[in-house]
């Protein structure tokens, strides 16, 4: 079983078409990690397609915002993201918006996979906190148990390992145990050995299928075997001047539009 594994799609559906293009015969179902809309200019095309498509889909921040529920504040967001907000809120379908309505804000797991826990942004703040360092990483891991867990947010392809070493004295009795995270930066399209027990556990993030942030501009995706036990971090480029002839025509800011150009 090979799941492919999407994250902020941020309604570009140009480069979401080119993911499923690109990756057609190589998984078995879809997995999307929320932030199905927000700063670009299909959202309802790629709310539809995820609706459709995908098994399982949890909540981002900006599905969140583009609903308008009560406690979300828009002026939490940057002036430009504050007005693809606003749009996207007056563009989405009733369908649409039910479809993002029903999706989980806490975390979640499949069936399929009871012991691979899902979430937009983290365990511990599912819809909100950037997991950026492993200093972060550690504090999360200590908030779930599962040997591995999925997170977006960043925009930025990562993988984070947590390893317990044990100290012993000269008699090999147990003196204390110490909890470290190291931060893994993936290889396109080579396989990471997904490695868990009770010593080591794993959060991985497959980066952006809309907008990427870390200064490769071609959409970011991954596949994770279920079988092989492996997880494959992919890119593909996509004609990103389509995506921002579209943003330009929905006169969404010139600085979301630039951004696509250079992954940051």
């Amino acid at each position: 079983m090979r799941i492919l594994i999407l994250s902020d799609i941020h309604a570009n559906l140009v480069a979401l078409e080119t993911v499923l293009s690109t990756a057609a015969g190589q998984y078995d179902a879809i997995w999307c990690l929320g932030d199905v809309v927000g700063y670009g200019p299909r959202p309802n095309e790629c709310a539809q397609i995820i609706a459709e498509k995908a098994e399982l889909c949890v909540m981002g921040n900006h599905d969140w915002a583009a609903l308008g529920r009560p406690g979300m504040d828009v002026n939490d967001f940057n002036p430009q993201a504050r007005q693809a907000v606003l749009w996207t809120r007056r563009e989405l379908t009733e369908e649409n918006r039910a479809f993002l309505d029903s999706l989980s804000d806490q975390p979640v797991q499949s069936e399929r996979a009871p012991d691979i826990l899902v979430t937009h942004a983290s365990p511990r703040e599912p819809v909100w906190e950037y997991i950026l360092t492993p200093s972060i990483a550690l504090e999360n891991f200590a908030v779930f148990s599962e040997p591995i867990c999925l997170v977006g947010h960043t925009h930025k392809p990562a993988v984070y390992r947590w390893r317990l070493h044990s100290e012993a004295d000269e008699d090999d009795e147990e003196l204390y145990s110490v909890a470290t995270v190291d931060y893994l930066q993936p290889y396109v399209g080579v396989p990471v050995e997904l490695t868990t027990s009770a010593q080591e556990r794993l959060i991985l993030n497959p980066g952006s299928v809309g907008q990427p942030r870390d200064n490769d501009a071609r959409a970011a995706y991954a596949i994770l075997d279920l079988d092989q036990h492996t997880w494959t971090y992919e890119r593909v480029a996509y004609p990103i001047e389509l995506t921002q002839s579209q943003m330009r025509a929905e006169r969404l800011p010139k600085r979301l539009v630039d951004r696509l150009s250079f992954g940051w």
